[in-house]
């Protein structure tokens, strides 16, 4: 009798000890589990796939420094991304073979913390996937939003075009003979007086504004009184027209 009943309390420890593991099993697997695309290892898998240079808070100004770049700004996880995924890693295989070239093809993902999200927070970026292009000089402060198709032909025919040496303060040899004198002359200007340029500049800027609305409402005026005058002389034509078949009526009769 006291065999069985130690041997019953072991059974129920036992017994509740692999319920408890059980429970810590599948509750694990509760608040691990990813749909497929979305787990580490597949997310992984897509960051080794890129063939783009990988930039993150950490090397983007050295990788960068005097390049020009297209930086594709991405999610693992996104459909959209995936779909141009292919496209992107053909440009990036292009460039990378081309001989003694300044321009670098780029990859940042969003979602991994804290290289690539201090970028993504950087560059404002609100959609993914976002392509950024042009001279990355002074910590990319020059780069703009590519909105055309993602295919591999557009995007190799708008790099040949976009990815060539811009005009600005950094890279003055780039300016044409009538915007480099302008150019020359704020760069030689102190900050203050710089400064005063913008806000008399915006000033004017303002007042064309205010004067374009002031005109804009007089013409709306000048408008509206004439389509009221139109509307009755219409009026009045109409009246008239039907009083006078009104009277050949009469007179038929």
């Amino acid at each position: 009798m006291t065999f069985s009943v130690i041997m019953s309390a072991r059974a129920r420890n036992l017994l509740v000890v692999l319920l408890f593991s059980a429970c810590a099993h599948f509750a694990s697997r509760a608040f691990t589990y990813e749909p497929p695309g979305r787990d580490p290892v597949s997310i992984d898998n897509i960051r080794s796939s890129e063939r783009a240079v990988r930039l993150t808070t950490d090397n983007f100004d050295e990788l960068t420094d005097g390049k020009l770049v297209f930086v594709k700004f991405y999610s693992p996880g996104c459909p959209h991304c995936k779909s141009i995924a292919g496209a992107w890693n053909d440009l990036a295989t292009y460039y990378e073979e081309l001989p003694e070239n300044d321009i670098l093809i780029g990859s940042i993902d969003c979602t991994d913390s804290p290289g690539g999200k201090g970028l993504c927070a950087k560059f404002k970026i609100m959609g993914l996937p976002t392509l950024l292009y042009g001279d990355a000089s002074f910590g990319g402060v020059y780069l703009e939003e590519y909105g055309g198709d993602k295919t591999i032909e557009q995007l190799k025919s708008f790099a040949a075009k976009a990815l060539v040496p811009q005009c600005h303060p950094g890279n003055l040899d780039a300016c044409s003979s009538d915007v480099r004198p302008q150019m020359e002359k704020f760069t030689a200007m102190p900050y203050n007086e710089l400064d005063a340029l913008i806000k008399d500049t915006e000033k004017l800027e303002e007042e064309a504004r205010s004067s374009y609305k002031s005109n804009f409402a007089k013409l709306q005026r000048a408008y509206d009184k004439s389509l009221l005058e139109m509307e009755l002389k219409v009026t009045r034509s109409r009246a008239n027209v039907k009083l006078i078949k009104e009277v050949m009526v009469s007179k038929e009769n």
